[in-house]
């Protein structure tokens, strides 16, 4: 068999630091460093968002929960069974529709979250401290920009719209 080789394409010069994916990548790892440092290093920001989902949607079923919070299933699956085992969240039978499981924080879990939504509330407002108020609200507008339209393209993609 006797193939043609692909011609190597001209490497494009690139600044990472230009690179919005890099940029979010650094500002992820900033984010995880304020969390362990001044929120928790036992609770995850993850668990944090599930914990805050059932906060303010008591008696959620878990596939709620998972469009609410943005993971997939099996990942909110993970973290409900961590929460279940340290006792701060329970899962009960939906007395309207016996076939849905339903979950609910315990008083341990009321008293974490609050605890909790405090220093995260903190700590976001250390991440952005160097920010203007106009960047802040601009950097949240930003990001939800970039995160509905990620959704949309893996939507498209993976409902067959884009191979």
């Amino acid at each position: 068999m006797n193939t043609v080789p692909s011609p190597v394409p001209q490497a494009v010069e690139t600044d990472m630091y230009q690179q919005p994916g890099h940029l979010i990548r650094r500002a992820q790892q900033v984010h995880n460093w304020l969390w362990t440092t001044d929120v928790s290093n036992e609770v995850t920001s993850t668990q944090f968002a599930v914990l805050s989902a059932i906060a303010s949607t008591p008696h959620i079923d878990q596939n709620s929960l998972s469009r609410q919070v943005s993971l997939d299933t099996s990942t909110v699956g993970d973290v409900v069974n961590r929460l279940l085992e340290r006792g701060y969240v329970v899962r009960s039978r939906d007395p309207d529709d016996r076939r849905r499981n339903v979950l609910t924080l315990t008083e341990e879990g009321d008293r974490l979250h609050a605890v909790i939504s405090v220093a995260a509330s903190r700590m976001t407002e250390r991440l952005v401290e160097s920010l203007s108020e106009q960047d802040r609200d601009d950097l949240v507008r930003i990001l939800q920009t970039l995160v509905e339209a990620g959704e949309a393209l893996r939507n498209t993609a993976e409902g067959g719209g884009r191979r």
